[in-house]
């Protein structure tokens, strides 16, 4: 029964209404077309009613129907459309994205799209759903060769894509992301986060798209239509860290270290010093790699095996001489694990202090030796600290100084430059593949002469006499101040500012309940309470004002 819009009545309406509810699933054209009809009247009818009653609708009604069965949801609006949705759970994974139109897009036509969509030949995957799959496959490939794609690595690429998903729309369909929109999102990681993350996090985008893009993209890869220097002609790429120190700093560094609440942050500290070897060198080291447990004269750091990096940076073995010096650390850590057995570690020789079941925490160095190092140890231009190298710049001024050191005392010894340097770079590993091409398959003096190891040894000793002997010289001198001494004497100032605050506050409102009151509320129009702003200078410079201008109001009263 056809009527005009203008004229229809609550009678018609609720024919209209009884005869849309009596319309079930599973649907033809004829059902939709006169669904489309009936929501039409629906719709308007009870925007008519809402208007006499003197209200405005909030947002333009739809009315929907659904065909579970098929995962389809039909939408029907004011103007007679009739419009196909895919209506999948969230569970599965996939987008649900519009179909099309009718009479344009038929029903059965919407089915088999939707069908195509679940057995994955129209993929319209969530990007929740791609990265999931991607990390799934990280974990799969570590598992299956734990060889080439280590603990570690896995642990660095998980952490890179818990980022990416701060960032991305998780529940939008991966297939509609286009260069266009990716750009966007890489332009908010450039705010959001430091140089080197932004330029880290870019990698790993496109090694998701690249994985991504057969299984879930149709072969597309719009990530590879990103300009190769996108992130990093936006960003300041990182440089070595500058940072450097003298014998003087590197000596009283030695000796404040005795004062080190744990052997183990003592001692890791030391063994830095004495070998200029990294940071992450020193968790890694195992009492299986000394050559003998009672008399240690020698430790090897393994090469690495295919595929995995190794313990040294340019993943060939490493033996370390031990000195006098570095040998009684040695010694000191094992009568210690010994006592402590079972209740610690017994494979790595530095263990972290508050957990001794693990190993030393390579982060931690960098705060031990910032935390008794003179105030003004770091010499150079400290700006380069923010730049790449700074989570350990500590460390890479010992790396720094052994360099230095050695290779200014073998000068002054009568050797020639050019030895000096190569002799330094022995020492640190800093091998490079042109320096003897086929030295590896012909080359076995180290394994028949201990050669390498030998010139090694010299080079470990007269850097060891040198700090040993600046160390004893200062010893009976008065100590510059250590950054953790500053840090305290700042922190007790600061305190001492801070109590001289409340009093003065407490002096102002006399009463205890009123200043209770007075800190707990927001100070004038910023938003924060007193209690906030008394932690920081620049709050505090707010709430002096602001008892400046009330004891100036009650003079003047």
């Amino acid at each position: 029964m056809k009527y005009s819009l203008s004229t229809l009545n609550k009678a018609q309406y609720t024919k209209a209404k009884l005869e849309w509810n009596q319309l079930k699933p599973p649907f033809s054209m004829q059902h939709i077309n006169r669904c489309a009809t009936l929501a039409q009247h629906i719709i308007f009818f009870e925007e008519k009613s809402t208007y006499k009653q003197g209200f405005k609708p909030s947002r333009t009604k739809r009315l929907s129907k659904y065909e579970a069965q098929h995962h389809i949801r039909l939408i029907f609006t004011k103007s007679g459309a009739a419009i196909f949705y895919s209506n999948f759970p969230k569970s599965s994974g996939i987008a649900n994205t519009k179909l099309g139109e009718a009479p344009e897009l038929t029903i059965a036509k919407a089915r088999k799209l939707t069908a195509q969509m679940q057995e994955g030949v129209l993929n319209n995957h969530t990007v929740k759903t791609v990265f999931n799959a991607y990390e799934k496959s990280l974990i799969e490939r570590h598992n299956t060769a734990p060889t080439k794609f280590a603990a570690s690595s896995l642990k660095t690429y998980q952490c890179m894509l818990k980022k990416l998903r701060q960032h991305f729309p998780l529940n939008q369909s991966f297939k509609s992301l286009t260069a266009g929109e990716l750009e966007k999102i890489i332009d908010r990681i450039i705010v959001a986060e430091s140089n080197t993350q932004a330029i880290v996090l870019f990698a790993q985008i496109r090694r998701v798209w690249k994985f991504a893009k057969n299984k879930f993209n149709s072969g597309k890869n719009p990530a590879t239509d990103i300009d190769d220097f996108y992130v990093s002609d936006r960003v300041e790429s990182p440089r070595p860290c500058q940072a450097y120190t003298d014998l003087d700093s590197i000596a009283e560094l030695w000796i404040n270290l005795a004062s080190a609440p744990n052997i183990h942050q003592k001692n890791a500290a030391r063994f830095m010093i004495l070998t200029g070897i990294r940071p992450i060198n020193i968790p890694q080291m195992k009492w299986e790699w000394l050559n003998s447990i009672d008399f240690p004269t020698l430790i090897t750091f393994p090469a690495s095996v295919v595929g995995v990096r190794g313990e040294m940076k340019n993943q060939k073995e490493y033996k370390l001489p031990l000195t006098k010096a570095m040998r009684a650390i040695i010694l000191e850590q094992r009568a210690w694990m010994e006592n402590a057995l079972p209740n610690c570690n017994p494979t790595h020789i530095f263990l972290q202090p508050r957990d001794v079941r693990k190993p030393f925490a390579k982060r931690s160095l960098d705060k031990v030796i910032k935390d008794y190092s003179p105030v003004d140890a770091v010499k150079g231009d400290q700006r380069n600290i923010v730049m790449k190298g700074s989570a350990g710049a500590f460390c890479t001024m010992c790396r720094s100084f052994f360099k230095s050191n050695t290779k200014a005392i073998m000068v002054d010894n009568g050797y020639h430059f050019r030895h000096a340097e190569e002799l330094t770079r022995l020492a640190l590993h800093h091998l490079r593949k042109n320096d003897d091409p086929n030295g590896l398959n012909y080359d076995r003096s180290e394994e028949l002469f201990g050669t390498s190891t030998k010139l090694k040894f010299n080079v470990f000793k007269i850097h060891e006499v040198s700090i040993l002997k600046r160390a004893k010289e200062l010893e009976s001198q008065k100590m510059r101040l250590t950054g953790m001494q500053s840090n305290q004497a700042k922190n007790l100032k600061e305190n001492n500012v801070k109590k001289a605050l409340r009093d003065r506050i407490k002096a102002y409102l006399v009463y205890k309940g009123s200043y209770v009151n007075f800190i707990n509320q927001p100070l004038g129009d910023t938003g924060r309470t007193t209690k906030d702003l008394i932690l920081t200078a620049e709050g505090r410079a707010v709430v002096e004002r602001y008892l400046n201008a009330q004891e100036a109001k009650a003079k003047n009263n």
